[in-house]
């Protein structure tokens, strides 16, 4: 996500709905299917490098330089994303971001991978009241884009 020269028009993924994906990829294999780890986890990372190119080129071309980093993450009322960080241009970040459903949606799609995941990973040593006590980000950063939890 490199924005020191910015592109003329943004570039935008056709991004397929990743939960469907997921719907099919369960029902493969009939009633005894078997989940790949490995399978979720390519598809994860696979859609958080095409999220971050393509909002990357977007605020590229809208002039919002990274770094500094942005780290973005869902409201708790699930309406809009929200930059959590200090970022100079957070405004029109979020001016931007209030305009894009497709993005919203898509940070969805991308936060329900990954906490299957985290679940997954942590099934036994996370209590499950202690799940819902995290938060998802997604960092935009100038080496690509990268997914974690915080505290609430």
């Amino acid at each position: 996500m490199n924005t020191v020269s910015a592109p003329d028009a943004p570039y935008v993924d056709d991004q397929g709905s990743t939960l469907l994906d997921l719907a099919r990829f369960l029902q493969q294999g009939g009633a005894d299917a078997t989940l790949e780890l490995d399978g979720i986890r390519r598809k994860a990372a696979n859609e958080l490098q095409r999220y971050g190119q393509d909002i990357g080129s977007h605020l590229a071309v809208l002039g919002i330089r990274i770094p500094p980093a942005v780290q973005l993450t869902m409201l708790a009322d699930g309406s809009r994303l929200h930059v959590e960080n200090d970022h100079p241009q957070k405004a029109e970040i979020e001016a931007f971001l209030q305009k894009e459903s497709r993005l919203v949606k898509w940070f969805k799609e991308i936060e329900v991978l990954h906490e299957i995941l985290r679940r997954i990973d942590l099934r036994r040593s996370l209590n499950p009241d202690e799940a819902s006590l995290e938060n998802f980000s997604i960092g935009l950063t100038s080496v690509g884009c990268i997914a974690f939890f915080t505290s609430k």
